[in-house]
């Protein structure tokens, strides 16, 4: 199950936390990437924000991953369950086609 996690500041941690907040979430990013489960990170350049794309197993590891992420109570997170583009229009193409059959244009 792939996501995209993307994370903008809203408010700034307390400058006497943020080397120790950086040095984690550089650390948490490591962690990740060396696993796996993480396929890609970015900085969103000049704004204090970012985001990455995780590939996990289930929700639950997921959850597990996020609850680790040092900059969360700092931050609106938004995750984006992501599927394959053209099995998603596949299946758009199919609700289509079932609503035409059934009448409903």
């Amino acid at each position: 199950m792939r996501f995209v996690v993307i994370s903008n500041s809203k408010h700034l941690a307390p400058p006497e936390a943020m080397v120790g907040l950086l040095d984690a979430m550089v650390g948490w990013v490591n962690k990740h990437t060396a696993s796996g489960k993480m396929e890609t990170s970015w900085a969103s350049a000049g704004t204090p924000g970012g985001g990455g794309i995780l590939n996990v197993n289930s929700l639950e590891e997921l959850d597990a991953i996020m609850a680790e992420y040092p900059f969360g109570p700092f931050s609106d997170t938004q995750i984006i369950a992501t599927v394959g583009l053209v099995e998603a229009m596949q299946r758009a193409k199919q609700a289509a086609q079932a609503m035409m059959a059934a009448g409903g244009r």
